[in-house]
């Protein structure tokens, strides 16, 4: 009995002596095997992944929409990134106003890409102050690339905090150098209603003026509506640059300057206006109008002419090719006064649209920051901003005879419904946070066929940046009698536009620029020369 135990139990060992090594020579041949580990059971050959970068992200904007929660992009970020980030949006028309409701509560997000003008620039430095976001420059000291279509010193004029001089923003990357800019700003006008009355698109004042008489005579109605020839929002002062050329002129010697306050120019333009009121061309409720309407009439197909940005002419293209593909605006040339230069629409400079700031909440947790520096460090790389632009490798563009990358049939016609229903779709463009371009370049331009026709019509109303009016900075006569000085600049408009006659439209004129140098004007442009100078001593032309 003892040998057959005994027995049994060599067998045993042998059995299991074999086994050992049947799978020692299976790791030997790399094939699969059983590793033994200290880990608990149902941990057994996985390896410890780090937790995603959880960045809850707000657009503090005027016209954003947040991208649809479960989106392409945001799943290829997690999956390759392992960054979840959660994007809202505040969808604002007064972004001031929000985030001075945030500065009295002390609850920011995670990270906020703001509008930069002066004055949300203001208000995110406040922030600072108050210490609800961090600084920085060291960041930028350590990624150089976030910045590097920008320029230094304009970024430390325009962005930094006055108080401390610290940088308390990553400025977005729009890259507007003369380089890779892309315009956006210009006339529009009804590429249909042209061919019916049988002209060309305008290129001067005089041109426009004819153009937009015959659109009066001979168009009619439109769905038992009368037509509008001219319609204009805000932008309606981009027209005012056909005789100033542009919002400031300042002379060669840099000792003298011209803008809305004291321009004599803007006379002519408000006695054209006068003019296209009193012949029934003119949008009576141009002043007046919200955006939504401005929009909806562009939208109606009643509005033969306009100026703004490719966005509501891409919004009206969408419904007016809906009903029929002929339809449609079409961008105009800049329109030149004769004897006078070409106005400009915009200029190639550094400045940017948007910028980031970091909560100090978010940054108290170790590895945050440095996460969220390298997936922004990536984005500014061909590869992220090529993926961040057209999506993951050929799901939603690819590749042309060039090379190039272009979107598929089925997303452009969904792209030329500019209703933003693709981006918020996909993700398309959300999380490109620094707006970085894609140099070398690797795609077709982005947009509906109007807006890619801008980018040529538009170009003559493009100029290089005026770099020492624009890097000199602003000063304290400025920040006082600014609010004062520019809301007036409308009132006086509508005056003179609804105007009984020329005459008194110039001495409406007279009168707005004799108020301006009782409420600051002397003052605001003697300091601006004063700082130009300044900034001209310590850098030399």
């Amino acid at each position: 009995m003892k040998k057959s135990i005994k027995l049994v139990t060599m067998l045993l060992l042998i059995s299991m002596l074999a086994a050992s090594l049947a799978a020692c020579s299976k790791n030997e041949n790399n094939e699969s095997a059983t590793k033994t580990s200290d880990k608990p059971e149902n941990t057994v050959g996985e390896e410890t992944k780090e937790e995603p970068l959880k960045i809850n992200l707000m657009y503090m904007h005027t016209y954003d929409n947040a991208p649809k929660q479960d989106n392409r992009m945001h799943e290829w970020l997690l999956e390759n990134k392992n960054l979840d980030i959660q994007i809202t949006a505040a969808n604002t028309k007064t972004p001031a106003d929000k985030m001075n409701t945030m500065l009295a509560s002390g609850d920011i997000p995670d990270v906020v890409s703001i509008l930069t003008d002066d004055i949300n620039n203001g208000i995110a430095n406040k922030w600072a102050e108050a210490g609800y976001i961090i600084d920085m420059g060291p960041w930028l000291d350590k990624y150089p690339d976030l910045i590097k279509y920008s320029d230094p010193a304009f970024n430390q004029v325009t962005y930094a905090s006055k108080k401390d001089g610290n940088m308390y923003m990553i400025p977005g990357n729009p890259a507007g150098n003369s380089e890779i800019m892309t315009l956006n700003v210009g006339p529009m006008i009804r590429e249909d209603w042209l061919k019916q009355v049988g002209m060309e698109a305008p290129k001067t004042i005089d041109e426009l003026y004819l153009v937009l008489k015959a659109f009066k005579e001979q168009i009619g109605d439109v769905n038992g509506k009368p037509i509008i020839p001219a319609s204009f929002d805000n932008f309606r002062q981009f027209l005012m640059y056909s005789w100033t050329g542009n919002w400031f002129n300042i002379s060669e010697d840099y000792k003298s300057m011209h803008w809305w306050f004291n321009d004599p120019k803007i006379e002519e333009y408000m006695v054209f206006m006068n003019k296209l009121y009193k012949e029934g061309l003119l949008d009576m409720e141009t002043i007046t109008q919200q955006p939504a309407q401005y929009q909806a009439k562009l939208s109606s197909g009643r509005v033969g002419f306009t100026i703004n940005t490719n966005g509501p002419m891409d919004t009206a293209n969408g419904v007016l090719k809906a009903e029929d593909p002929a339809k449609r605006f079409i961008p105009s040339p800049p329109l030149q006064v004769p004897g006078l230069k070409m106005p400009t629409y915009q200029e190639s400079n550094f400045s940017m649209a948007t910028g980031l700031v970091v909560s100090k909440k978010f940054a108290e947790k170790p590895g945050n920051v440095e996460r969220l520096m390298e997936y922004l460090n990536w984005s500014m790389s061909t590869e992220g901003a090529t993926i961040l632009s057209t999506g993951p490798d050929g799901e939603f563009y690819v590749k042309n005879a060039d090379g190039l990358l272009e979107p598929k049939p089925e997303v452009k016609a969904e792209q030329d419904k500019a209703d933003r229903s693709f981006e918020t779709r996909s993700g398309i463009s959300y999380y490109n946070l620094l707006s970085a371009p894609v140099i070398p370049k690797a795609t077709v331009m982005a947009g509906t066929d109007e807006l890619i026709m801008a980018q040529d019509t538009w170009q003559p109303g493009v100029s290089l940046q005026d770099i020492p009016f624009n890097f000199s900075g602003t000063g304290q006569a400025w920040d006082k009698n600014w609010p004062n000085l520019w809301p007036e600049i409308s009132k006086w408009e509508a005056k003179a536009m609804f105007a009984s006659s020329e005459q008194e439209a110039r001495k409406i004129t007279q009168d707005m620029l004799e108020n301006f140098k009782k409420i600051g004007e002397p003052e605001v442009t003697a300091e601006k020369l004063k700082l130009i100078d300044e900034y001209l001593q310590k850098n030399p032309k």
